[in-house]
Formats: structure tokens, sequence, C-alpha cells
């Protein structure tokens, strides 16, 4: 006969106590792994709320210079003009801001007269990008002949600048905040001094 042991049920209490600080131990982990899930899931909202709001950044005519220069006032007063013109994009963010290639209208007198491409590119937080942006304006859609004539008899031509830019700032790797942008200059060619005055950007 196989003798019994004494201390059986000892031993199956103690293993049963065991499993049940395993399974305990479990849970904590498990409550403290959601807590962490959770504060850092608070954070990113929290960012994407209140980091996400960004001042809009300026889009504008800074000046120019001019290759061929071509200005005729007679009974058939008309211009064409190559400007080589600086556009300024300031980002007045912590953040980079992207943005996409546009384009950049020049009018005389709310007629356009042309025009010229802005590629994408990126601006460093607190920073402004400059760049060249050449424009090729000729008078031949302007209807307005008498208008025409008296500006360049008084030695000014009107010029108006139109754009809109679209960009985006990246805040965390899936968080995006986009950003639309609209230049509206106003703008004097001085003809005797082939110069921009009077730059007033809207």
């Amino acid at each position: 006969m196989v003798p019994t042991n004494p201390y059986g049920h000892v031993n199956e209490d103690l293993q049963a106590v065991a499993n049940e600080t395993r399974r305990k131990r479990r849970q904590r982990h498990l409550i403290s792994i959601l807590i962490i899930a959770g504060f850092a899931i608070g954070i990113i909202l929290v960012l994407a709320l209140t980091a996400g709001n960004f001042r809009t950044p300026r889009f504008r005519v800074r000046s120019a210079t001019f290759g061929t220069f071509n200005v005729v006032n007679s009974t058939n007063p008309s211009f064409d003009i190559i400007m080589n013109t600086e556009i300024g994009i300031r980002n007045r963010n912590f953040r980079r801001f992207r943005y996409r290639s546009t384009t950049v209208n020049f009018y005389y007198r709310e007629q356009k007269v042309g025009e010229g491409v802005v590629w994408d590119d990126r601006v460093k937080g607190r920073d402004t990008r400059k760049f060249i942006v050449p424009v090729t304006m000729s008078s031949s859609n302007v209807t307005t002949l008498s208008e025409l004539r008296s500006d360049i008899n008084g030695g000014v031509l009107p010029l108006r600048s139109r754009s809109r830019l679209t960009g985006k700032f990246k805040i965390l790797i899936f968080v995006r905040r986009y950003k639309h942008v609209n230049m509206d200059c106003t703008m004097d060619l001085v003809v005797a001094n082939r110069e921009l005055r009077n730059i007033f950007c809207r």
C-alpha cells in the first residue's frame, strides 16, 4: 500500500496562491500599460489641438529688377517687360512650412498682363525664404488704351499681383496642419527709373 502525502493539500494551496499572485501581477502590468497608453494619447491630442494653432505665413512681392524693358508711348501705346521679381515667404512659426507650387498673376488695372511660377519648397521655422521669379509682362491684352497712354505719359504703371499658396506644418508623424496664404500686392512701376515703388501687400 502506497503511503499518502499528509502535506499534499498544503502544496496545492501554495500552488493556488502562486497562480493567483501571478494573475494579479499580470493584471497590474496590463493596467499600467493601459494607463501609459492613455496618457500618451492624451499628450498627442493636446499637441494636435494646441500646438497646431499656427500663424499664417506671409507671401509677398519684395522688389524687382528688369531685363527687357520696352515701353512705347504713341497712338498705340504698349509695353513688353521682363521683370525679375523677388518674392518672399515669411514663416512666423517654429515649425517648418512646406508649400506646393503656385502661379503669381500680375495685373495692370485689373487686366492680366503676366504671370510667374513659384515652385514647391519649404521654409524653416522663424525664417524668410526669398527667391527670384521671372515674369514676362505684355500689354497685348490691355483694352483701355487711353488709360495706358495716360499712365505712360505720367511715367508710372500701376500693377497688382495676386496668388494663393497652399502649404502644411508637420506636428507629429501623422498630424499635419494645412494653411492657405493669399497674396494681394499693389505697386507702382516707375518707367524712367525702371523701379518698383510703393509696394503694399494686404
